[in-house]
């Protein structure tokens, strides 16, 4: 509504103008007096609400701001105050023994009227008001007259206004529609700057993820270098084996976290939500860490009742193993707690430890990747600073809320914010609990392995052949066809991702197919398993790096040797 004043201001000079005209053409049949008086009166009008706000102003009167609703009548007020000046003046000066004065009274009406036009249309409901006042006296006045050249005037002036309303109507729609559209485009440009600016962020932050990964990946890279180097001067080394072995276990422990965040971000992990049974996850979870809690003389408690809740299993208890893992880790002595509690309609999770705290300032930096407040030197044996950051993408996926309380030196308490279900039949230990680690069967029979990158067929054939198989590897998807049409197998490996036509999908179909009576069909790759979702047969799926236990576990439950026992 602050356009109005600007507005009203805007119209006095044409008004003023608009009389001066008038008092010009009427001043034959009036006198000089009775004209000045009605120029004084209709520059009063027009300026009576200037006049007294900037009295107002001078004596510092102190009036409330107007609401605008309140400046919207004010408007209103003053636009029918002038219409009306101009109606009854029209009436009064009307004088049909001088056929030019009407005439020039409805000339200047109409051009009053269809200049208003544009100074009402942003209020509808003024220019309503100030047209019907403006002209229909005249045009009343000019029809009670007894001769057809009033009458003609006075109803062309009423299908003026009627125009003149229509045409301001669609004036008004058309300001209203132009309006919201700058509103809008305001609010898209907005958003465009709002998610400008977060994509420059993304990239920013994406920028020191990958600066920070690229560091921590060249340290065991560098450390298995320089390791290697040590075993090829000659000599059985058993140490440097031993430490090699570190190295891939940190490297391998380093890409499965920068796999997930990066996969999390992506939107390419989908939670399948059901009930969870809050203690067995819990006591799950305990065996897990009980032993590193014990060997720093820790005690691992755990406090829950008969409590359900609704998320996915998988994605729960690795957000919970993280931070069951960082409470062992920087807890040196005290204990851990791992509590469910009902908070308000829902359920609250709680991984509580009495070690070194967080200082507060510190609360949102520590969720950001590769951030280790008290591991500046980035040792890797204190993890890799990952944990927290995958907490808080999982827990967004999920819908769970994440909160963090401490104070240094006396411990921290994380808590998720789950929903409550209603209690349902206890499953017991035995019908969740992992399978234990069985003794390692002994492996026979006939395989096929097809890898394209020549080191990891070398390798995976010669880690085969040293459990007992009989191996042919095959680097492309012809040489595989090749090596089925000549030879018979028990199993086939397959990278999913193979030069040429055939992925390694269709290659197992094709092995399926072609052994009607083979033991095992698996895919090895380093993509995102939801991208396989669609495969056709149920195939069993390894994510690279592979881990031989995982790999002989696999194999053995279907190629064991005659008399090997049963795992």
């Amino acid at each position: 509504m602050g356009s109005l004043p600007r507005a009203l201001r805007g119209s006095i000079i044409t008004n003023l103008v608009a009389g001066g005209l008038l008092v010009w053409a009427m001043h034959p049949w009036h006198s000089a007096w009775l004209l000045a008086g009605w120029m004084a009166g209709l520059a009063l009008a027009q300026t009576w609400r200037l006049l007294f706000n900037a009295a107002a102003k001078g004596m510092r009167w102190h009036r409330p701001p107007a609401t605008p609703s309140a400046k919207a009548a004010r408007f209103e007020r003053d636009a029918a105050v002038i219409a009306l000046y101009w109606g009854l003046s029209a009436v009064w000066f009307f004088d049909p023994d001088h056929p030019l004065q009407p005439i020039y009274w409805a000339l200047v009406l109409g051009g009053t009227a269809a200049g208003s036009i544009g100074a009402h249309a942003h209020h509808p409901r003024t220019m309503w008001i100030f047209l019907p006042i403006l002209i229909a006296p005249f045009s009343l006045r000019a029809m009670l007259e007894p001769d057809s050249d009033s009458r003609f005037l006075g109803a062309g002036m009423l299908l003026l206004l009627a125009y003149l309303l229509y045409y301001g109507r669609q004036h008004a729609s058309t300001l209203r529609r132009m309006i919201e559209l700058r509103h809008e485009n305001s609010v898209l440009v907005d958003e465009l700057r709002v998610k400008a600016q977060a994509l420059h962020e993304a990239n920013a932050a994406k920028s020191r993820f990958f600066a920070a990964a690229s560091h921590d990946l060249r340290q065991p890279l560098q450390a298995m270098d320089l390791y290697l180097s040590v075993l090829t001067s000659g000599g059985y080394n058993p140490d440097a084996l031993a430490r090699m072995g570190q190295c891939m276990e940190s490297l391998d422990r380093l890409l499965g976290v920068v796999m997930d965040i990066s996969r999390v971000d992506a939107g390419q992990v989908t939670p399948h939500l059901q009930a969870v049974h809050v203690p067995t996850l819990l006591r799950r979870l305990a065996n897990m860490y009980e032993a590193s809690a014990q060997g720093k003389g820790l005690r691992l408690r755990i406090h829950a009742g008969n409590v359900w809740t609704r998320s996915d299993p998988a994605l729960l208890e690795r957000i919970l193993s993280n931070l069951l893992s960082n409470a062992v880790r920087y807890t040196q002595s005290g204990g851990v707690l791992l509590a469910a509690r009902p908070h308000a309609q829902g359920l609250r999770i709680c991984v509580v430890d009495t070690g070194i705290g967080i200082a507060p300032d510190s609360f949102e930096a520590v969720f950001e990747e590769f951030v280790q407040l008290n591991n500046p030197e980035r040792d890797a044996t204190q993890g890799t600073g990952l944990g927290l950051a995958t907490v808080r993408r999982l827990a967004a996926l999920l819908g769970h809320g994440v909160h963090l309380r401490s104070r240094p030196g006396r411990g921290s308490g994380f808590s998720l914010e789950l929903p409550r279900l209603p209690p349902l039949p206890d499953p017991g230990e035995q019908a969740q609990a992992e399978p234990g680690h069985a003794r390692l069967a002994d492996l026979a029979g006939r395989i096929l392995v097809v890898e394209d990158h020549p080191l990891v067929r070398d390798s995976l054939a010669e880690l085969l052949t040293r459990w007992g198989l009989d191996v042919c590897a095959a680097g492309t998807a012809p040489q595989a066809l090749e090596a089925m049409r000549s030879q018979t197998f028990d199993a086939v490996l397959c990278d999913w991702r193979l030069p040429g036509e055939l992925d390694g999908v269709e290659l197992l179909r094709h092995a399926s197919a072609t052994y009607p009576g083979l033991k095992l069909a698996a895919l090895i790759t380093g993509e995102d398993l939801e991208r396989l979702s669609d495969a056709p047969l149920p195939y069993p799926t390894i994510r690279k790096p592979v881990r031989p236990l995982r790999l002989r576990a696999l194999i053995a439950a279907h190629l064991r040797a005659p008399g090997a026992l049963s795992e």
